[in-house]
């Protein structure tokens, strides 16, 4: 019976195969492939079962309205606008071996797992065991997932909301102080020009007693009068009532 894959399972079937052919795989090929098709990662003796496990995944999905979202050369799935960074690889487990003297090297001994990765720096994964597959974790793997971007969602939320509330609050703020500096400017004027207008008042005060003084001995001479002018001139300058 033939398998009828989601277009974008059939699409990385077919781009698999084509890798499958080449002798080597160039850097600028596997950023294409990582930037556009589904990120299985196994021997062909395994690729039907990831192709499948995929295409489960997929499918599930986008009935539940989600999708399958590429971003920086990385696949994700994409859940209430939050991406989870997903791998599907043929597990290689460590194996440390050491020679005749004692030191130790690192190797990787090829299995017939797979494993499925979910996150970027800190990932989860779920991998084959003996009496589990891991088609048989996938409802896990989904739920997991769907718990994680919610969660990540409402915090998102809660940041997008206080954010708001600290924008409103700040402008709040800042139209307070504008006032309070207007008030302020309002004050300071009002404080200079009583000062002034007691000053220029001093001045014509001043004034008449000058006037007074010479006129009662005769007359005012030219400078003295030019003085008068000016006097009240400055008097006037000062005085925010004149």
């Amino acid at each position: 019976m033939r398998t009828y894959y989601h277009p974008l399972v059939q699409k990385t079937k077919i781009e698999l195969e084509r890798l499958d052919k080449l002798k080597h795989v160039s850097w600028d090929e596997w950023r294409k492939f990582n930037g556009e098709f589904l990120p299985i990662h196994t021997e062909p003796k395994l690729r039907r079962r990831a192709l499948k496990f995929m295409d489960t995944l997929v499918k599930k999905l986008e009935e539940n309205n989600h999708s399958i979202k590429f971003e920086y050369q990385r696949c994700n799935i994409e859940m209430y606008g939050v991406l989870t960074q997903i791998n599907l690889r043929q597990k290689y487990f460590r194996k440390r071996i050491k020679d005749s003297s004692g030191y130790g090297t690192d190797t990787y001994e090829k299995s017939n797992k797979l494993e499925f990765q979910a996150g970027s720096a800190y990932f989860k994964n779920w991998i084959d065991r003996k009496t589990k597959t891991l088609e048989d974790y996938l409802q896990s793997i989904y739920d997991y997932i769907e718990k994680d971007s919610k969660h990540t969602a409402e915090c998102w939320e809660r940041n997008r909301i206080r954010k708001e509330q600290e924008e409103i609050q700040r402008k709040i703020e800042e139209e307070k102080a504008r006032l309070e500096a207007i008030e302020n400017e309002k004050l300071n004027k009002l404080i200079t020009d009583a000062n002034n207008h007691n000053i220029a008042n001093i001045i014509r005060t001043y004034l008449k007693v000058y006037k007074a003084k010479f006129t009662t001995s005769g007359f005012l001479n030219l400078e003295q009068e030019e003085y008068l002018k000016w006097a009240n001139k400055k008097a006037d300058e000062i005085d925010p009532l004149v």
